[in-house]
This record gives C-alpha cells, structure tokens and sequence, in this order.
C-alpha cells in the first residue's frame, strides 16, 4: 500500500491494525460528533489545556443537511482553554437554547394543528348528510360571499348583532350545540377556546343588563366584548368550512417532518458569539452572548489559538510521519464513502484521522485523539481536535490536503526535531498576553 515503508513496516503495520481498524470504525459510527464541550460534560480541569471541537452539517445555502442529529447544533465551533485550573469557552455559531425551544414549541404547534385538521376531516366525513347541511348553513353564507371580506363579513357580524339588540333586550347567545359544532370544537383548539370566551362573555353581559340596565356604560362595554368574541368564533368557523370544503395541502399544509427541522439558525463565520468562564468545575463563573461583544473581546485570541492548535498537531503528524520507524507510528489507509479515510496511530498512541469524503483532494474532518488523556467532553469524541465537514477557509487552508500527503507519503515539509513534551501547554504559555483578560 506504501512504497516508501519497509516490508516489516507491512507485516508490524498488519498486525497493530487488525483491532485498530475495528476501534476506529467504532468512533465514527457510534459518536455523536455534534457533542459539543460544555462547562458539564468536560471530565477533567486539573491539566492545563487547549482543545478545539467544530462540526459544519449546513449546505452551502444555510440548511442543515440529513445526516445529523437534528438535536443537536448542525453548525457550531468550540474552542476549550483551561488555563491555571480555570476553564473558559468560546463558542461561534452559538445558539440561545431558550431560542431553539421556541422554535422547537413553534413546529410542534404546527405539526399538531395539522394532524387535528387532518383528524377532523375523518371525522366529518363519517357525519349523517343533515348534520353536514346544518354545519355548511352556520358558515357558508359569510364564506361563500364575495362581496364581503375577512374584515366585512367582521363589520356584518357586528352591524347584525346591533340591529338584535335594538329590537331584543338581550343579544342572540352563542350558537347552540349540535353534532357539527362539537365535532369543530373536539378537533380545533382555537374555535374552542374562542367559543368558551364568547360564552363567559354572554353570561358577563346577560347579568349586567339584569343588574345595570341595558343603556348603562357596563352593559355596553360588555355587549362590545361579547359581540367582539361572537367575530372571532365566526371567523375561525369560515376558516374551518373553508378546509372542509376543500381538504388539502392548500387549507392545511404540511409542516415537514421533525428531522428536516431546522431550529438551529445561526452558523458559524469565524468571530466568537458566546463566552463561559468557570472557576471551578460545573459552575458558571461568567457569561457573555453576542457576537458584538464576545467578537471584540475575544476574537484575536479565539482565532489564534484555533490556529496555533490546528498548526501544532500538523506539525507533530508531519513528525511522527518521518520518524515512523524509530517511533513505531503506524498508517492505514481505507475506502471512505466516495473518497479515503486516513489513520494515523502514533508512538504515544495519539489518533490522527483524516477523511476525504468526495475524494476530490479537499480533506474536510480531521480529528486528533489521545486516549491516555482523561480529559474528554463526550464518549468516542476526540479530545484534541474535532473537525467535522470543514466549510472554513482558514481552517481547510491547513488541513486540506492532509489525507492526499500522507496516504500518499508526498508530505513536503520534513520535521526531523519536534519538542512534543505538551504542545498544548507550550500554545499556552504563548497565548499569556491574550488570556490574562479572561
């Protein structure tokens, strides 16, 4: 498979990769590489470190594609710095979880309306012919005038209850119950609550005029509101008429299935929306959200120790990838959907992965894994480095052709000396400037 490594290389490299191929096959099918690093899941604030988690599953036109846990953020980035046992978190593409349920109660209301419409229609159809007659008579007569609008069929309601109650001390009640009534009123929640409404506000203004007389200024205030009530049962019951007489995508559109949902709106571009800082584990010492804020304060260093991360990892890969026989690294290559997946295990047995989907020499995941490390933030996830469908262009400028160079075994750069102690400690000691504001 590799022409430049040794024949022992082939028979050392078989043997270390048969349950390598098995682990690793594991960590993509079973990890939710959406688990993003929160101040409650990271398992360890004792070492100090740097880490960066960034999964893209949004389509170049801003909708999130099938394959993703609809759950969760389709399009966010982390970075992790835990800096003299203090943890801080600089999130881009954050959003607001009080938004997402929203959103989330929004579609739930849309896919329950639709499915009691949908109910109903069932229903009516099994109603005696007479009973369809009398529902149709309630309605139609406002709903099939074309002369009067939504708003004049309002004002006719109106003008007609005045003219009642000029010739009747008591306006009209509310239309009595029949089969066609209760069958609106047990599928629709709207009619229902707006039905109940007008029968309070009858009651409200039947006793008024008893006790006030029917000229009094409570008694008309009433009157209004019931009147107000009566225009609001109408206009719903036009709304249903309508959908009875036609039945269909039209009247009652289908809201999509749950998974096509997309609720997590806002995407990733590079600048930090959302800041956490805790001094001691499972607790919120500081917050700030918006990316006006958290982009100033917060950018340069969000962006250069991203950068300084990504750069130190390809250095110890490139590394290990010239030293491979004296440190006993290990590469595999194997079909990955329509292009490559690229494994590395190094000496000290950190996981490189690198996956080329479409096999058009763009390496768009690269994942970087020490499973000696006890600090992680979720099962099967990797804890260095996550990048998951890599859309940035800062980010694909250094990874991009990764999984070509080394299944390919062309790495330009040779790294003969590395100190690899604690990379992450080193970017650290760097970034000093930048994290005394944290």
């Amino acid at each position: 498979m590799f022409p430049f490594r040794r024949s022992s290389d082939r028979i050392l490299s078989g043997l270390f990769l048969v349950p390598l191929a098995f682990a690793l096959g594991g960590l993509f099918a079973a990890a939710d590489l959406q688990i993003a690093p929160e101040v409650g899941n990271i398992s360890d604030f004792r070492t100090d470190r740097i880490a960066f988690h960034y999964v893209q599953l949004v389509d170049k036109d801003g909708n999130a594609i099938p394959d993703r846990n609809s759950g969760k953020d389709n399009s966010e980035a982390t970075l992790v710095i835990i800096d003299r046992g203090q943890l801080t978190l600089l999130k881009d593409g954050y959003d607001d979880p009080s938004q997402v349920r929203d959103r989330e109660r929004e579609y739930l209301a849309k896919i329950y309306h639709y499915t009691r419409l949908r109910e109903l229609e069932q229903e009516y159809k099994k109603l005696p012919e007479a009973e369809k007659r009398t529902l149709r008579t309630a309605t139609e007569a406002d709903a099939s005038d074309p002369k009067v609008g939504d708003s004049g069929k309002e004002a006719k309601a109106v003008s007609s209850a005045e003219n009642k109650s000029a010739t009747n001390s008591v306006l009209p009640e509310p239309e009595p119950r029949s089969k066609g009534l209760d069958l609106l009123l047990k599928f629709d929640d709207e009619l229902l609550k707006h039905y109940g409404a007008a029968k309070a506000a009858y009651a409200e203004y039947v006793r008024s005029e008893k006790i006030y007389g029917k000229d009094s200024p409570r008694t008309s205030s009433l009157r209004n509101k019931y009147s107000e009530a009566m225009e609001r049962v109408s206009a719903r019951k036009r709304v249903l008429s309508n959908f009875l007489r036609n039945p269909g995508p039209e009247t009652n559109p289908y809201p999509g299935d749950r998974k096509d949902q997309n609720v997590f709106t806002n995407h990733m571009n590079g600048v930090p929306d959302y800041y956490l800082h805790s001094t001691s584990p499972r607790e919120v010492d500081g917050m700030i959200r918006g990316e006006e804020e958290v982009g100033k304060k917060y950018g340069e260093l969000y962006r250069k120790a991203r950068d300084r991360l990504v750069d130190a990892e390809i250095e110890k890969l490139y590394y290990y990838f010239w030293n491979r026989d004296m440190t006993n690294t290990r590469i595999k290559v194997e079909k990955y959907l329509k292009g490559k997946k690229v494994v590395v295990v190094t000496g000290d047995s950190t996981v490189y992965t690198m996956i080329d989907k479409e096999d058009d020499g763009i390496t768009e995941s690269f994942f970087v894994d020490s499973p000696g490390l006890r600090f992680s933030w979720g099962r099967d996830i990797p804890n260095i480095l996550s990048i998951s469908n890599c859309t940035d262009e800062a980010i694909l400028s250094k990874i991009k052709s990764l999984a070509d160079e080394v299944a390919s075994g062309r790495i330009q750069k040779k790294v003969e000396k590395l100190d690899i102690t604690v990379p992450e400690e080193q970017i650290l000691e760097e970034l000093k400037p930048l994290l005394k504001n944290l």
